[in-house]
């Protein structure tokens, strides 16, 4: 077989919708498996290695983690106005993987404070670039017409990756030793940079094109259902000679605006990150609380606390991608609205068992069974709202580049859009503990707990008018 045979047939594979998103998906797993990794390991690595008063660990660990919501702040906005100066992501996202890598030995070798911060700072840097890319690259090969969906299985392996770390980095550390615990995020990180430097990016011109035909079609099919009017409007049937001349008008547009001056102009872009921040946030909630609620009301050890947070994340691991594929389908508004509407009684209710009215009225018991309970559901209902922010931040850049495609620049602006998620997602994450925690020791759990409820109704509200 000649060569000009074998190429086509190699390119094929490698620029294949598939394995973009494996590729991608992989990427985003590592980061995040990165964040919490070596959470079990610090207190060996302050004390053993850098032989740090024991007294300072947990004041150095949440220093720590705390560096790298600060610095995926930072970075975000910068690394989004690089990243859409360059129609393709390959050269982004391998330079991001290259500096995690970097900062990870950092890291792992140091054996001075001032490194292992600046190891942790190239991390969270790294991350952010990473994230942006993977998810401009995702709804790239995922078209408009299946953004919903890609983000939410974006969602589902960015959680997954938050879930395991922890674990990983705690039972590599026992049962092998400190090295060999690290050559599991260095192995991953290897493997995404080789997928990336094999992988060839689909020209993403060409992809909305399809999705927007998939997208006339499925509008023409629905013409009955009124929720998907105002979500999913029909495009034009891909035109190459339309093409060409919009291109070419549009390379005639040299002055560009500035993407934060007018997305942030539109009530439903603040919905958006309301709703983002709102969803971080309540992860945090459960991390900075459930624990000390668990052992003081129902003597539960780190097992039974650990099997709780299990099944609160169980269903944000697997749900996203459905819930996705109903925003495809129906858009934003309903879905999200009743999902935060939902989670309302539920965190009301959830500070109830363990109190003293519901102790009058049942066993003990009866009380642990509620909470499990009730813990399932929230985990069930909060799949509903994840990724539903970014979902609309994208749909709104659409809305406002159909007529204008370069006015945000060359290459349009969706990663400013996914670093403007990245901002809401990780001051969430900042805010959550802080919020709650305050909110545990002044009033009470119950109490914290309606709060959070009411909280929940308020977003409802604002998504539904808003959204």
């Amino acid at each position: 077989m000649d060569v000009s045979t074998k190429r086509p047939i190699t390119q094929g594979w490698r620029s294949s919708s598939q394995f973009v998103i494996v590729t991608a998906c992989l990427a985003m797993f590592t980061e995040s498996l990165l964040a919490g990794f070596p959470v079990p390991m610090l207190p060996y690595m302050l004390e053993e290695r850098l032989h740090n008063d024991p007294s300072q660990t947990t004041s150095t660990t949440n220093s720590l983690l705390s560096l790298q919501g600060l610095a995926a702040i930072l970075a975000a906005p910068s690394c989004a106005a690089l990243f859409d100066t360059i129609s393709n992501q390959k050269i982004p996202l391998y330079l991001a993987l290259v500096l995690c890598l970097a900062g990870t030995a950092l890291f792992a070798i140091t054996t001075t404070s001032w490194v292992l911060y600046l190891g942790r700072i190239l991390q969270a840097v790294a991350a952010s670039a990473a994230w942006l890319a993977c998810t401009t690259m995702l709804t790239e090969v995922a078209g408009s017409a299946r953004a919903g969906a890609m983000l939410g299985l974006s969602m589902s392996f960015s959680t997954l990756g938050t879930v395991s770390g922890p674990m990983f980095g705690g039972v590599l550390l026992g049962w092998f030793g400190y090295w060999p615990a690290w050559s599991l995020p260095m192995v991953l990180l290897i493997l995404d940079m080789i997928a990336r430097f094999v992988m060839i990016q689909p020209d993403h011109r060409l992809l909305d094109s399809q999705s927007s035909i998939r997208l006339d079609n499925r509008s023409k099919l629905c013409q009955n259902v009124t929720e998907a009017s105002p979500f999913l409007p029909q495009s034009p049937s891909f035109d190459p000679d339309t093409t060409t001349k919009a291109e070419s008008d549009s390379t005639e547009t040299t002055e560009y605006r500035n993407y934060y001056t007018v997305m942030l102009q539109d009530v439903g872009m603040w919905a958006a990150v309301l709703n983002t921040m709102s969803q971080a946030a309540l992860r945090t909630a459960f991390n900075a609380t459930l624990p000390v609620y668990l052992r003081d009301t129902f003597d539960w050890g780190p097992s039974s606390v650990g099997a709780i947070f299990f099944a609160l994340q169980v269903p944000v691991i697997f749900l996203p991608p459905l819930f996705g594929h109903l925003r495809d389908r129906v858009g934003i508004r309903y879905p999200t609205a009743i999902g935060w509407a939902l989670l309302c009684p539920l965190m009301c209710y959830l500070g109830v068992p363990g109190r003293d009215v519901s102790q009058a009225s049942g066993s003990r018991t009866d009380d642990k069974v509620a909470f499990i309970v009730c813990i399932c559901a929230i985990g069930l209902v909060m799949s509903s709202v994840q990724g539903a922010g970014s979902f609309h931040m994208r749909f709104l850049l659409e809305e406002v580049e159909k007529d204008t495609p370069t006015l945000f620049g060359p290459n349009g602006g969706r990663a400013r859009c996914f670093a403007l998620v990245s901002i809401a997602f990780n001051v969430g994450l900042m805010l959550g503990p802080v919020v709650t925690g305050f909110l545990f020791e002044s009033a009470g759990y119950y109490y914290m707990n309606i709060a959070l409820g009411v909280a929940c109704l308020g977003v409802a509200v604002v998504t539904f008018m808003f959204c």
